[in-house]
């Protein structure tokens, strides 16, 4: 079957009979009106109008400016917006809010151009630290250097003796350590790859300090974990700077019980700034043990607090590794690493059992696929899964889906499978890829077009931090698949762009369906919750440039200002 997106009606309030004809008492009044502006409804048509009007965290009027003034009474705040555009409050479809907490306050080595830099960052802050202190931080990319081989501990073991470092890759799929790490990890050469993961050796056979996959949790299994008040603080400067690039929400893709509990807490305590869809899933453990129906029933949540700010429906699975770190799964080899098709950390027999698990349980499955044996392994153990439940909507996503085939496209369809996409991989990748995977392969690189024309809808996001979390990037990306500085010219692969309309439909109403929340989020119509992110710029119809130049005036959750410029 195709997987289109089919909006399930809300219960509307008729304009004619929601719109006062003058504000009467102050319980027929708006909490909130914004007028002045183009207001980007992202509905079936994508309406354009002036003004909305919000009361007890709901949208209750959409119209004109003039209809407006019958919402406003003396205690309802205005906002004059000369202009600005309004779109749905944007939501990221595929984050990881901790881990940018972590690059928020860990040793930051991102944008480093030389293995060298990243060295001279590590000395520095191990001078200031404290015998015996892990430095931990990340975000190297081996592809900006000049030389793009893999690096080795040894200078970072000679800057750092006493302190043990743990260096994430951009893509989070692999890490370099130093000896004192490997030490503390029981890493020789005699150590064997784990299933899943792969200790890189130099010719001698000793390990050069790189862990691909599954192999960073010997390091990880040794490394103290945060507080509960370091976990929170973390969190809460990740979450306030999403704010600040317009985020409304945020697909979290793969937390635990102590995080879902921390954001429990922050409920309670009134302390949540933005709506959070929340995966089940560990990166380093992707195995759950034991019951899987029970554990289920366990940890998953809907709308707790009852302001829709936490949803726990999702299980987060990890397949494959990273195209930049070759652990990607491919059914032939790298075009660049002759005899390596990457790494599988899990079999297609537990994708396929978690699977028929999560959905007799009302959950859904995401996973993790980057190359095309993982995409296509991965669509076959849904269907085995899907095969044996009743018809019905499940929305099984795969995260990623990078590198597929037209036949696997096809699959997706047929399966009603959602490719959750982030469109600044793109262009962060564009430049190395064909020389990963040689040009008959990079055809089906971050195939958008392709999905699109079989039907399916594409809820964007980031990965954030591995990529910025400005949605407005991706946007840019999406619609030129082009570098920051306009490169290359015509695009990578241009065929594959999408259009405007589309990635804004991606970041709200196609991010919200991903999550079963379309009914409530993703457009401003009569009766849904009151998100909005305000721009001073109309990216509907600037140059493609000025669409990075855009400013955020405002992120507004439930009718609340959570940012204002």
């Amino acid at each position: 079957m195709q997987h289109v997106l089919k909006l399930t009606l809300i219960p509307f309030l008729l304009l004619a009979a929601c719109t006062p004809a003058g504000v009467e008492s102050e319980q027929s009044a708006a909490d909130l009106v914004l007028r002045g502006a183009k207001v980007a409804t992202v509905d079936a048509a994508f309406s354009i109008r002036e003004a909305v009007a919000v009361r007890d965290e709901r949208i209750v009027f959409i119209g004109s400016d003039d209809d407006a003034t019958a919402w406003i009474g003396p205690r309802t705040r205005v906002l004059e917006l000369d202009g600005g555009l309004v779109l749905p409050g944007l939501i990221d479809g595929h984050a990881h809010l901790h881990s940018l907490g972590e690059a928020m306050t860990y040793l930051n080595i991102t944008g480093t151009r030389s293995y060298d830099e990243v060295v001279r960052a590590v000395a520095e802050g191990a001078a200031r630290a404290a015998p015996g202190q892990w430095l931990r931080g990340g975000r190297w990319d081996h592809n900006d250097w000049a030389d793009n081989e893999f690096p080795t501990h040894t200078p970072l073991s000679a800057v750092s003796p006493e302190n043990p470092v743990y260096l994430s890759r951009v893509d989070g799929n692999s890490a370099l350590v130093n000896a004192r790490a490997m030490a503390l990890a029981g890493i020789t050469r005699h150590t064997p790859d784990p299933p899943g993961g792969r200790i890189v050796r130099d010719a001698r056979g000793e390990p050069t300090g790189v862990l691909i996959n599954r192999a960073m949790n010997l390091v990880k299994e040794v490394m103290p974990a945060d507080d509960e008040e370091t976990l929170r603080r973390k969190f809460l400067l990740a979450a306030e700077d999403c704010l600040t690039r317009g985020l409304t929400g945020v697909h979290e893709a793969g937390v635990g019980p102590r995080e879902i509990a921390l954001y429990k807490r922050l409920i309670d305590a009134g302390e949540m700034p933005l709506r959070l869809y929340a995966m089940l899933g560990d990166q380093a453990h992707p195995v759950i043990e034991g019951d899987l129906a029970a554990w289920f029933r366990q940890h998953k949540v809907l709308n707790y607090g009852g302001r829709h700010l936490l949803d726990v429906r999702c299980v987060k699975l990890f397949f494959d590794g990273a195209l930049g770190s070759r652990g990607a799964a491919f059914f032939e080899s790298y075009a660049d690493d002759p005899g390596n098709s990457g790494l599988l950390r899990i079999t297609p027999d537990y994708i396929y059992e978690v699977t028929r698990a999560a959905l007799a349980e009302g959950m859904q499955v995401g996973t993790h696929c980057i190359g095309i044996r993982g995409n296509r392994l991965c669509l076959e153990a849904y269907g085995r899964a899907l095969a044996e439940v009743p018809a019905g909507d499940y929305r099984l996503r795969i995260e990623h889906a990078q590198i597929v085939r037209p036949e696997d496209v096809a699959l997706f369809a047929s399966l009603g499978v959602l490719p959750a996409m982030q469109p600044t991989h793109c262009t962060s990748d564009m430049p190395f890829v064909e020389d990963r995977i040689g040009p008959q392969r990079a055809r089906g690189a971050y195939a958008w077009r392709w999905f699109r024309d079989a039907g399916l809808v594409i809820p964007c996001g980031s990965d954030f931090p591995v990529e910025s979390n400005d949605p407005l990037k991706g946007i840019y990306a999406a619609v030129t698949r082009q570098d920051e500085d306009g490169a290359p010219a015509a695009g990578w692969h241009p065929e594959q762009r999408l259009t405007r309309e589309e990635a804004v439909r991606g970041f709200t109403i196609w991010a919200a369906y991903g999550a079963f929340q379309e009914e409530r989020l993703g457009s401003i119509e009569v009766g849904k919750l009151a998100d909005f992110t305000i721009l001073d710029t109309d990216i509907l119809t600037v140059p493609p440039p000025e669409i990075l130049k855009a400013d955020v005036l405002y992120t507004i959750v439930g009718g609340r200002i959570q940012y204002a410029r």
